[in-house]
């Protein structure tokens, strides 16, 4: 295994926290861009640097990510409501990463991209997704924004996130929900991402992850 540099966007999140671990555990350096690093979790990791950042912002996101082999981009609002987070993240780290020449880029949506998807059980499609569908739809200007460009991308779409112990074995399917599949931990979810940043079996594809 060749030892990656990345940068976790969002690394103060749930799902952000648990992808640091997990790519530290796997041997990697990373930095964990967050908007209040006094607040994020010490460690005496030496593969670890913590940098402020704010993900609306390219010059800003130039220094965090100059140098970097891997953006990773866990970023999420804290309510229902986007307020463009998404969209608006995803234009200042292609720009950055025009800029500073890192090609490799993955990023978490969710299932819900796909509106037309033939796995999506009932529930899902009549109750969750006109919750979040704001959330969703500025998922999707974030994959069109990244696919637009020659960026080297992954979108990770989970289905409906868990917080408990990861099970250690989970489904993926190329732009589909796993038949039968609708949640999956987060740890699983970390631990399928640093697996991609290391293996590349998922370049320019959306695999979507459940139980």
């Amino acid at each position: 295994m060749t030892r990656k540099n990345l940068v976790v966007l969002g690394a103060a999140g749930r799902t952000g926290r648990l992808i640091v671990e997990e790519a530290l555990r796997a041997g990697h350096r990373v930095t964990a861009a967050v908007r209040t690093p006094e607040n994020f979790p010490s460690t005496a990791d030496p593969g670890l640097r913590v940098a402020r950042a704010d993900v609306r912002d390219p010059g800003g996101l130039h220094d965090v990510i100059a140098g970097h082999d891997v953006v990773v981009s866990a970023v999420g609002p804290t309510g229902r409501k986007a307020h463009g987070l998404y969209s608006d993240g995803a234009r200042a780290t292609v720009a950055a990463m025009r800029t500073t020449g890192v090609r490799r880029y993955l990023g978490i949506t969710s299932v819900g991209v796909r509106h037309d998807d033939p796995h999506a059980p009932w529930w899902y499609r009549g109750l969750i997704r006109p919750i979040g569908i704001d959330l969703y739809t500025d998922m999707r200007r974030m994959e069109e924004i990244v696919r637009a460009t020659d960026l080297d991308w992954t979108f990770v779409r989970p289905t409906y996130l868990q917080d408990r112990e990861p099970v250690g074995t989970f489904r993926v399917a190329d732009n589909v929900t796993p038949a039968g599949g609708w949640k999956i931990t987060r740890g699983d979810v970390a631990r399928f991402i640093v697996e991609e940043i290391e293996r590349g079996r998922f370049s320019r594809r959306a695999p979507s992850l459940a139980e």
